[in-house]
């Protein structure tokens, strides 16, 4: 994809997306977090960037409109900055591969909750795996040779450093986005042809109406008198199948008295003087007594003591993570899960599995509990069980 194409998507995601991209990066750093974006260019064989090697190169995969492979540099320094701050202790004068991992779960951190917060929204995209690779010089760089590339500085709360990561993107739109531009661009290619083509077409249909109106004149005269002819072989077929109904059920009634109803021969006098003139016998609502409430009163009258015995299982929820087999195959005494919840955020009290409140983990004498924080109001309760 071209440079044009990239930055002109770059562009529209990006007043949206760098907002949130603070947010989420300050709660894991636990400190407010500034960016400002530079212009972007566009992405050449030749380019080096501003950092020191070695460096560390993160790299990520999306789609959205098409299939992207951003790439995040910065210096390997940076990486025991960004531990220290998300483990809130100093500096460590090495970098290992703990510190590393680091920038990884930051990435991790940042990438999923973004993905969250813009799921049906306009810009939303599916993230791919999350790669980190340390260069130790530009010919190890392996960036591709055609595309965008930026770079954010950002400062953490009141420190007067700034801190450079650079973004390169390429990319290259899905197979059903490049028919759809090959359709529009067809469409307009053709927008005056079909212009010319309705004009002529309107001035035919002008002619057409006119020859029809002409002809439907003529039609109309002979329609009316087909259609007097009809009306009366209909009125005569309806008599006819009136006389036979008559007849039919007359046959099958019990004499009364010494009355015979057989013989009859048109609806009206076999119902009598309980039909109006339109054939439609009179009919009355009927009365029932009402049914006596024996039960033990209506709902507002009920006691919830009835339900004060109920068991429930009530569950805190620390948070949540999706793994593989193989990588629970892999798990061990000492393993470290990772979960979807920073530290400091509240967590979820479920009851029979579904969520009813937030709190804090606390301790009492010896054991863990839980403060409540925020009880979900009815509705949100409501919408839980769905």
């Amino acid at each position: 994809m071209k440079y044009d194409e990239i930055n002109e998507r770059y562009q529209a995601a990006a007043t949206d997306l760098l907002p949130v991209i603070s947010e989420v990066t300050g709660k894991a750093l636990q400190e407010a977090i500034t960016i400002e974006s530079k212009d972007p260019a566009p992405l050449a064989a030749d380019f080096a960037p501003e950092h020191e090697y070695p460096l560390l190169k993160v790299t990520i995969g999306s789609t959205a409109d098409g299939a992207y492979e951003h790439f995040f540099l910065m210096g390997k320094s940076m990486a025991g900055l960004i531990f220290s701050w998300m483990k809130g202790g100093e500096e460590p004068e090495e970098i290992g591969d703990e510190h590393l991992d680091g920038v990884k779960e930051l990435a991790t951190q940042v990438v999923s909750q973004l993905q969250a917060a813009f799921e049906g929204k306009e810009h939303a995209f599916t993230a791919g795996d999350i790669e980190l690779t340390e260069v130790a010089s530009q010919e190890e760089l392996g960036l591709p040779e055609e595309g965008l590339v930026t770079a954010y500085s950002f400062t953490r709360g009141s420190e007067e450093a700034q801190y450079l990561v650079t973004h390169a993107v390429a990319g290259e739109l899905l197979p059903e986005e490049v028919e759809e531009t090959a359709a529009e661009e067809a469409l307009e290619e053709g927008a005056a042809e079909d212009v010319a083509a309705e004009e002529t077409e309107a001035g035919e249909a002008e002619a057409g109406e006119a020859a029809e109106a002409e002809g439907a004149e003529a039609e109309g005269a002979g329609e009316e008198d087909v259609a007097t002819d009809t009306d009366t072989a209909v009125a005569e077929e309806v008599s006819e199948e009136d006389q036979e109904l008559a007849e039919d059920i007359a046959s099958e009634l019990p004499s009364e008295g010494d009355e015979d109803l057989a013989g009859v021969t048109d609806i009206d006098s076999l119902f009598g003087d309980e039909a109006d003139e339109g054939g439609v016998v009179e009919i009355s609502r009927a009365d029932f007594d009402e049914l006596a409430d024996t039960g033990p009163g209506n709902g507002k009258e009920r006691k919830i003591s009835l339900l004060l015995d109920v068991e429930l299982d009530v569950t805190v929820e620390l948070g949540r993570k999706i793994m593989l087999v193989e990588e629970i195959l892999r798990l061990g005494k000492g393993s470290v899960v990772e979960l979807n919840k920073l530290a400091g955020e509240p967590v979820d009290i479920l009851v029979n599995g579904k969520k009813l409140a937030e709190g804090e983990v606390v301790v009492v004498e010896d054991h863990f509990g839980v403060r409540l924080t925020h009880l979900l109001e009815p509705k949100e309760r409501i919408k839980s069980l769905g």
